[in-house]
């Protein structure tokens, strides 16, 4: 009984001491990857005006408050001439315009369309998230949203490794090539210098194959509950 008693306390006491440590490689980020990961710096890259400005090529979201499907609530992508296309207006230049100076024009040209008069306007930018992720595609968002935000809006990456593999580019220069500690940071994209045409990258999962994605896609997720449905219906008719 002493034996298995001193065994049970020995196997306790390292368990603890792995826990311990794997706790402690979590929260000092070492558990994410190497030790060369990239530390998080300030950018050199400042936002000077473009809180409260337009800017070509970026983006804009203007939503009326509480009427959730009003006409013009969406997204609008401002094009390289500083121009946006709007309902019943059509082209129209918000650059050189502040946020309140373009909301008082909204204000002013749809009052005959609006119920209520709370309009918001959002400058956004713009981001590309490239290869495995979930939604890979072009995204528009705040620059006072964090990173971590902008992988969420792409469904995050498909495989396990995708996150520690994680790289931001800019141009054809990679700046960072591990944003771990950058997604743990909660840092807002503005904070880590993230700016329109930045690229976010992960490689694609290397396990998938053809038949692998076929066979998760397409028969799991798509065959698979259409056939359930029916033998279940199957099954209530024969009762």
């Amino acid at each position: 009984m002493r034996r298995q008693l001193k065994c049970l306390c020995k196997c306790a006491a390292l368990t603890l001491v792995i826990f311990s440590g794997g706790c402690s490689a979590i929260f000092s980020g070492s558990g994410f990857g190497n030790s060369s990961a990239v530390q998080l710096q300030e950018s050199s890259y400042t936002y000077s005006g473009t809180a409260d400005t337009f800017v070509a090529g970026d983006g804009l979201r203007i939503t009326i408050h509480p009427d959730t499907a009003h006409f013009l609530n969406g997204t609008y992508p401002i094009d390289l001439g500083g121009y946006v296309f709007l309902p019943l207006v059509g082209k129209f230049q918000v650059t050189g315009m502040s946020v309140s100076q373009f909301s008082e024009f909204l204000q002013g040209t749809f009052a005959q369309y609006l119920r209520f008069p709370e309009i918001q306007v959002t400058p956004l930018i713009r981001v590309t998230m490239l290869g495995g992720f979930a939604r890979a595609g072009l995204y528009y968002i705040e620059p006072d949203h964090s990173l971590w935000e902008l992988v969420y809006m792409a469904g995050g990456p498909s495989h396990e490794e995708g996150l520690r593999k994680m790289k931001w580019e800019r141009d054809k220069n990679t700046l960072a090539s591990n944003l771990t500690i950058h997604c743990q940071s909660g840092h807002s994209l503005r904070a880590l210098g993230i700016k329109s045409g930045d690229r976010i990258s992960t490689p694609a999962d290397p396990t998938r194959t053809f038949w692998s994605g076929f066979l998760r896609d397409t028969l799991i997720r798509d065959v698979l509950p259409v056939a359930t449905f029916f033998l279940s219906l199957y099954v209530t008719m024969l009762r």
